[in-house]
């Protein structure tokens, strides 16, 4: 998550800049020309060109922002594909699959990833992480025809990483998306970054729907992608490249749906479900399947602009959702620092967002017959 608050701090984005700025050029004498600049978005019409270093700075304040250097006007909106359900079609089949959820693979999952020092975008510890999560895409898909792993590369280390599964019904030319962010940041783009909650309870979600999946046979009738993201706290960077890529494309994606920040559980035990810069229809069957897949209650949240990569999806004319693991008053306090570790996490609570996936899968990809 590159923010998830600030409110005030957003609404002085100016402000915010000139005191970033002042201490930038106290700690620089060189030519502000030679060095490299990001166009920064900070919401729909505010941009700024920012320096690496002044971008560290607004993620050390929390600040949401997404850099659209490589793509700085959307390629939406997308030719549509087919409407999003009104309601529960494959009950019997997900409550199935849903008893295979793992809190012991999650757990498993969340301190593997929590133990590379950094998981961010320009590490060698960030391709590591990478490597791993495709090296466990691919072990889980075996040899089972129609299940591919792929990285997706980008202009920085870290790659992206995606599965699929293949659809094999009339509708295979369509997507049903679904990922998380695999960086992680501290203090710092060099400081202790463990990245628990924040996002390496995403990346369990997606893989552990992925495991379900895969090891129960399903065949779906539209084709599922389940994607990791290089970047995000660097500015929704990845998912801006894939979600840009497929626009060129007309890849005709059915539905995304992003997974940041599953598995801590404070005061409410409910799933929040963000009602900015997300899919109106996508999001209110976004409620149906908690309702009949977790029974866990929702609670509407907003997150504000660029909060985590369904926010690169929507811009780009696709359907986008995300639920979230709380009110956002109740969020782990941890995120961005070397205190967001396993320890923090509740499994319990980290497992409904898994059946909620697994619903949301199925139910938008739907069978083949």
């Amino acid at each position: 998550v590159v923010s998830l608050g600030m409110m005030t701090m957003v609404r002085s984005i100016p402000l915010v800049l000139a005191c970033l700025s002042f201490f930038i050029c106290l700690a620089r004498a060189d030519d502000d020309s030679t060095i490299e600049k990001r166009l920064i978005a900070f919401n729909e019409t505010h941009r700024e060109w920012l320096t690496f270093d002044q971008i560290e700075l607004l993620m050390g304040a929390r600040v949401n922002f997404m850099d659209i250097t490589d793509s700085p006007e959307p390629l939406g909106p997308q030719a549509a594909p087919s409407p999003v359900p009104t309601q529960i079609a494959y009950r019997s089949l997900v409550q199935i699959l849903i008893t295979g959820v793992s809190q012991t693979r999650l757990n498993q999952i969340v301190t593997k990833l929590s133990e590379f020092p950094t998981r961010y975008y320009t590490s060698q510890t960030g391709v590591q992480a990478a490597q791993w999560i495709h090296d466990t895409f691919t072990q889980i898909g075996g040899r089972r025809p129609g299940v591919s792993v792929r990285y997706f590369q980008h202009t920085w280390q870290q790659p992206s990483v995606i599965a699929r599964i293949q659809g094999q019904g009339p509708n295979a030319n369509e997507l049903v998306i679904l990922g998380g962010h695999e960086d992680s940041v501290g203090t710092s783009s060099t400081a202790r970054a463990p990245g628990a909650d924040d996002d390496a309870t995403g990346i369990a979600t997606v893989l552990e729907t992925f495991r379900i999946l895969v090891e129960s046979g399903f065949k779906p009738d539209r084709t599922i992608e389940f994607m990791a993201y290089a970047a995000e706290e660097g500015g929704l960077r990845g998912s801006q490249a894939i979600a840009t890529r497929y626009a060129a494309d007309k890849a005709v994606v059915r539905s995304t749906l992003q997974f940041d920040m599953t598995g801590y559980r404070k005061n409410v035990n409910a799933v929040g479900v963000v009602i900015d810069f997300t899919d109106a229809q996508l999001t209110t069957f976004l409620r149906t399947l908690t309702s009949a897949y977790s029974g866990l209650p929702t609670v509407n949240v907003t997150c504000s602009y660029a909060c985590s990569d369904h926010a690169s999806w929507q811009r780009n004319g696709f359907r986008a959702a995300y639920p979230f693991e709380s009110a956002f008053n109740d969020k782990s306090p941890y995120i961005h620092s070397a205190n967001d570790l396993p320890s923090t996490i509740n499994w319990v609570h980290a497992a409904e967002f898994v059946k909620i996936a697994v619903g949301y899968a199925v139910e938008l990809a739907g069978q083949a017959a």
